[in-house]
């Protein structure tokens, strides 16, 4: 029996040395381990990083200003278009009546300006007249050959029709400002039936067009999008283990996600001040739950036949 106890006292004894001795070689090993990672980090040459084709320049929705119907879409989805060209044209409704209507009123207040301007010219003459006539009776009277009533009466003729010509000059200036208001109103009635035509806020691809005819549109309804696919760029994002290795000016290796046969030269262009969580580039749970990544942009240096938002992997030399 003591015996039998004595055995398990040395095995319990040999069990606790040989778990010292483990300890101990762990903890030897682990600042050796720390060092071969850091090692390793500095050998790095190159830094793998997920991205995408995207335009160098944003979206142009196409969308209108006006709630209409759509009356004719002239293009098609996939069609190449330019700056200021017509794509959609909406149902004017009464605009071109207003428009007509409006210049009516401005011809109205024209040919009042032009029975003023006649009223004027006849004023003027007028008045010249009554003065004249009140400049000989003053002559006469001063040499008592004109009564003073008689004197009196041309003056008193001749300040009343200037005070008539005073007023229909302060109206003809009112029909003036009028007309020219007329005019803006005009100009305004216009616009808004310019409202009625969409056109192309910048040139490029017609995409994701929804718009068809009868139509009923508000000013919040996205028709579709114009993107402009010459020289697009990647977006890509970096681990942030790697993130203040990538600098402007390193080239960068693009080739397609699963093929590497038609790899694509570029440089980065942009590296972002902060780190980000990472975006649906990465497609699994894991690959977006893990770390933060710093989003970069790189432009292509040689010709680009991938598609918009095609996935790509980027070799970045950071050495």
């Amino acid at each position: 029996m003591q015996l039998e106890m004595k055995k398990i006292t040395n095995r319990l004894t040999i069990m606790m040395v040989i778990a010292m001795i483990a300890g101990a070689c762990s903890s030897d090993k682990k600042p050796k381990a720390t060092q071969s990672s850091d090692q390793i980090l500095k050998q790095v040459s190159e830094v793998k990083a997920i991205g995408k084709i995207i335009p160098a320049e944003d979206w142009a929705l196409i969308a209108s200003t006006t709630p209409a119907l759509i009356k004719e879409v002239l293009v098609k989805e996939g069609d190449s278009v330019t700056k200021g060209q017509i794509l959609i044209q909406l149902e004017q409704g009464n605009a071109p009546l207003d428009i007509k209507q409006e210049l009516a009123k401005l011809n109205s207040i024209k040919a009042q300006n032009a029975i003023s301007l006649e009223d004027i010219h006849r004023g003027k003459l007028h008045v010249q007249e009554l003065q004249d006539k009140y400049e000989t009776s003053k002559q006469l009277f001063s040499k008592n050959a004109e009564t003073r009533e008689v004197m009196e009466t041309d003056y008193s003729n001749w300040r009343q029709e200037e005070f008539i010509l005073e007023g229909l000059q302060k109206k003809y200036k009112a029909q003036q400002i009028a007309e020219k208001e007329q005019y803006l109103q005009i100009q305004k009635t216009k616009n808004l039936v310019t409202d009625f035509t969409i056109e192309a806020r910048k040139s490029g691809i017609v995409m994701d067009l929804t718009a068809h005819v009868g139509q009923s549109i508000s000013s919040t309804t996205e028709l579709g999008k114009i993107v402009n696919v010459v020289e697009p760029i990647v977006e890509a994002e970096v681990d942030e283990l790697f993130a203040q290795d990538v600098k402007v000016g390193q080239l960068v290796t693009i080739s397609q996600v699963g093929r590497k046969d038609k790899a694509i030269e570029g440089h980065v262009i942009y590296t972002s001040p902060i780190l980000s969580n990472k975006s649906i580039l990465h497609e699994t749970a894991n690959e977006g739950e893990d770390r933060r990544v710093r989003k970069i942009k790189i432009q292509l240096s040689t010709n680009n036949e991938l598609a918009i938002n095609a996935k790509v992997d980027c070799t970045i030399k950071i050495k």
